[in-house]
């Protein structure tokens, strides 16, 4: 990609500028124009009315030179290798979850057997029923351990579609840079079918803005519900060790209360593992969210340029059909 973008630019040795209203700040992404640039001029609608009435707002500009593509190359091999790192530090936390999984499991077999064990002899029921809240508080660790790894895949998937995004923008703003190469060989009777592309790319536009409002509400929503969770977390470590610290006051020093007291800190354990599990999950969560937000506003940003490319299209092509 690289090669041939800077074969196209030293063979044409220009830049083209599009002018069309971008309703998310576009043009804070840095993109600029030589003073000799070719000027396109393209409104794209927007929801909410403009000041004729009609869904449209003012014009700015978009300007697209070599460098703007040089540095959205730049950013895009960014992206890839911070989402290639993110993706192998992922996958390395799900194998050593997969490796406990494993270990959990045999443990729990073994509890299984020594509570059968245990009923078939009649044993004391207060260490029966310990033995029936660990297996159970190792299950919940168990069951946890697969929803974060649920929770890590998902946020692969994010991070794969956030490399999309920032590829994508690449190939449009290549799309304007040879829009001449481009014009030169579609043919003047291909204007019906772009009209209706522009039609279907302006409704694309409208759903894409509704769709980051609800990644935003998204965000919203797991950061409000990572401090409730961490704070519940903590309430209920501080209880559960209450609770088991007044159990095991004025008992003995025997051999039998020595099994318990090692079940109740058995216990506490697991219940502690699964709170803090809970925790990186909604963590794990905000920051996937927080990554689909950003993929929204990029498509966004690539939707609009894509829009404006099509209608400079459309123009350049009635120009040529007139000369």
């Amino acid at each position: 990609m690289a090669m041939f973008f800077w074969y196209r630019v030293l063979d044409r040795g220009n830049t083209l500028t599009l002018f069309h209203y971008l309703s998310i700040c576009f043009l804070c992404t840095g993109l600029c124009f030589q003073v000799n640039a070719q000027t396109m001029k393209t409104p794209v609608p927007f929801p909410e009315k403009g000041k004729n009435g009609k869904g449209w707002r003012e014009e700015s500009v978009i300007t697209v030179k070599a460098e703007d593509i040089e540095h959205a190359v730049i950013k895009e091999d960014e992206v890839k290798e911070q989402v290639g790192k993110a993706i192998d530090e992922i996958k390395s936390f799900m194998v050593s979850l997969e490796q406990e999984e494993k270990a959990i499991a045999l443990s729990h077999d073994r509890l299984q057997r020594e509570k059968n064990d245990y009923q078939g002899r009649k044993g004391n029921p207060k260490y029966l029923e310990l033995l029936e809240k660990e297996i159970e508080a190792m299950k919940e660790k168990r069951d946890i351990d697969n929803e974060l790894i649920e929770t890590y895949n998902d946020r692969i998937s994010a991070l794969h579609d956030q490399v999309k995004v920032y590829s994508d923008q690449v190939v449009h703003l290549m799309s304007i840079f040879l829009l001449g190469d481009i014009i030169s060989i579609t043919p003047h009777d291909a204007i019906p079918a772009i009209l209706k592309e522009i039609d279907f790319a302006r409704e694309k536009i409208t759903e894409i803005q509704e769709d980051v409002k609800e990644k935003s509400s998204v965000v919203s929503f797991f950061t409000n519900r990572l401090k409730e969770i961490v704070d519940k977390a903590f309430i209920d470590d501080q209880k559960l060790v209450k609770d088991f610290k007044s159990e095991k006051e004025g008992m003995g020093e025997d051999e039998f209360t020595k099994k318990t007291q090692v079940k109740f800190d058995s216990i506490v354990k697991w219940k502690q593992a699964v709170n803090g599990q809970r925790i990186t999950i909604f963590k794990t969560r905000l920051g996937t969210s927080k990554i689909r937000y950003d993929v929204g506003l990029q498509t966004w940003k690539n939707a609009e340029i894509h829009t404006a490319f099509l209608a400079e299209k459309v123009r350049c092509l009635e120009e040529k059909r007139k000369e």
